[in-house]
């Protein structure tokens, strides 16, 4: 009987552990969602001042040509 005693608080010394670790793990899954999501944010954000860049470049260049095709007439 003490041996089927000791498998079972083995069983259950076992179980706690895996509990223990299951809460760890979903805290860990928790910090990392949330580091997703604020590299995801920043990602976007960086999209953003990208095609901001990429539209004030192709300003710019229109504004030179016109200047250029202004010089050439004048």
């Amino acid at each position: 009987m003490t041996d089927l005693e000791n498998k079972f608080a083995e069983i259950e010394k076992r179980v706690r552990l895996l509990v223990a670790q299951n809460r760890q793990f979903k805290t860990r899954v928790k910090e990392l969602e949330k580091e997703l999501t604020l590299a995801r944010r920043e990602a976007q954000q960086f999209e953003h001042l990208r095609g901001n860049k990429l539209h004030i470049k192709e300003k710019i260049e229109r504004i030179l040509a016109s200047l250029e095709n202004a010089e050439g007439r004048g």
